[in-house]
């Protein structure tokens, strides 16, 4: 066989198997890089529809909450209260009625919601006569939120001060619905939200249900 020959073979070899399996190679790479995040976004919020009971979670979240210390005021200075950084334990929210029992904490990242509510940090802490918006699983810690009633009562107790919110009406809306709220608005309203229904379905659950409830009572957090 020529040199000829076999230089041309080498070139056919080379031109059509090792180039094709080389951009073979480099595209799936490529597919897998840019269809990651969606996979893990994905898997997140599989996470959180298909919980269906209370999840053990190893890691240690921070917590500036003592129920010891609860302060019994009407107003509290602003420099007295102790804002919570995030993903920390600040507060704790009841429901007689139901048992509803929920450890609050600030940010509703899928740790916190292993340990128990989160409170979106867009929205504010008790005591500033402003709208708070809390979120939890829907098969955990807000399971009982399906048989909270008009006119029951919800407790926040933090260090500060116990914070008491009637219920005035709930609502089902889609998860997409950003009028389900307005946290722009100047009153002290309560609103719970989870997924919705209640309990393991099959396929991602795009409703959420909201309770809403006015403050009742609790300290005024005063700014000087």
């Amino acid at each position: 066989m020529s040199k000829h020959t076999k230089r041309h073979r080498i070139h056919n070899v080379t031109k059509y198997f090792y180039i094709p399996l080389l951009y073979t190679v480099i595209g799936y790479s490529l597919i897998y890089m840019a269809g990651r995040p969606v996979v893990d976004m994905v898997s997140s919020v599989a996470g959180m529809v298909f919980t269906n009971s209370t999840p053990k979670f190893t890691s240690e979240l921070d917590s500036i909450y003592n129920e010891n210390s609860v302060k019994a005021v009407d107003y509290i200075q602003n420099k007295e209260v102790q804002l919570p950084e995030y993903e920390t334990l600040y507060a704790n929210l009841t429901c007689e009625r139901v048992n509803l029992k929920a450890p609050v904490y600030f940010g509703d990242s899928d740790k916190v919601l292993k340990k128990g509510v989160g409170q979106y940090i867009g929205s504010f802490i008790p005591g500033n006569n402003k709208p708070i918006l809390i979120g939890g699983h829907d098969s955990t810690y807000f399971e009982p939120l399906e048989s909270v009633k008009e006119g029951d009562m919800l407790v926040i107790t933090t260090n500060y001060g116990i914070y008491n919110y009637k219920v005035t009406h709930m609502e089902i809306k889609s998860a997409a619905d950003t009028s389900a709220y307005n946290l722009n608005q100047d009153k002290e309203e309560l609103i719970l939200y989870t997924c919705y229904p209640f309990g393991a379905v099959v396929g991602i659950k795009n409703q959420r249900y909201f309770v809403y409830a006015d403050k009742a009572s609790g300290p005024e957090i005063v700014y000087k």
